[in-house]
């Protein structure tokens, strides 16, 4: 009897291993491809579940209500389902814990002042330590920067490339998009990549936004997506 028992024991660990060495070659092989297990995973989640699972993104908000939010300052609102703030420094953030991501603003309308930040990598929100992209046309002659943050504090840019001559910056609804993977910053405004910036300090953590001086400016539709 104490022999059967020793023999099924051993039976499942030689299974738990050949099923670990499948599931480590599938993923290499997935990974060769292009397509990562977690996009594997959901597809079968949702062709299974009937679809309530939702894998699409890390993060969305379409700014119905501010509620997956933390204010730390400024004058932030809700207006006509767009997340909307200005008049002086502002800070708003939703955590998160992955290291690589995209992320995806939909409209991004500057009414006035001297432009808006989104964070990214950010911890630490009331003496935030992270990074940001400014779109910054108080930046002479008016700039892309990617900044860091040390407990609350931004230093001078790591990097940054001045706007096009003429370039429209306010009320001029854009897209946004920052890539960020691993040392490895990208800003893209409508589509077009406008800067790339490098740094190691910071590894992981949530997005936000920042308004400083006289800016009005409203945001709508957020996604935070793993990388393609």
């Amino acid at each position: 009897m104490l022999k059967r028992s020793s023999g099924t024991a051993q039976a499942f660990i030689e299974y738990i291993l050949i099923f670990g060495l499948v599931t480590a070659v599938a993923s290499l092989s997935l990974a060769a491809m292009g397509v990562s297990a977690r996009d594997v995973y959901c597809t079968m989640a949702k062709s299974v579940a009937g679809n309530p699972v939702s894998c699409a993104h890390y993060f969305a908000d379409d700014f119905s209500n501010l509620s997956a939010w933390t204010i730390i300052n400024g004058n932030w609102r809700n207006e006509n389902g767009q997340l909307c703030g200005g008049g002086r420094e502002g800070r708003i953030f939703v955590p998160l814990s992955e290291r690589n991501y995209v992320i995806n603003v939909r409209m991004a309308l500057l009414q006035q002042g001297n432009g808006y930040g989104i964070y990214f990598r950010a911890t630490g929100f009331d003496r935030v330590d992270g990074y940001t992209f400014q779109y910054d046309p108080g930046y002479s002659p008016g700039a892309f920067l990617f900044r860091k943050w040390v407990k609350g504090n931004e230093l001078s840019p790591f990097a940054r490339t001045n706007a096009p001559s003429g370039y429209t910056w306010h009320n001029v609804s854009r897209q946004i998009r920052i890539e960020v993977n691993g040392n490895t910053f990208t800003a893209y405004v409508d589509g077009q990549r406008v800067l790339t910036g490098s740094d190691n300090t910071y590894t992981y953590g949530g997005v936000g936004f920042r308004t400083w001086d006289a800016t009005q400016v409203c945001f709508d539709d957020l996604s935070v997506d793993p990388l393609p």
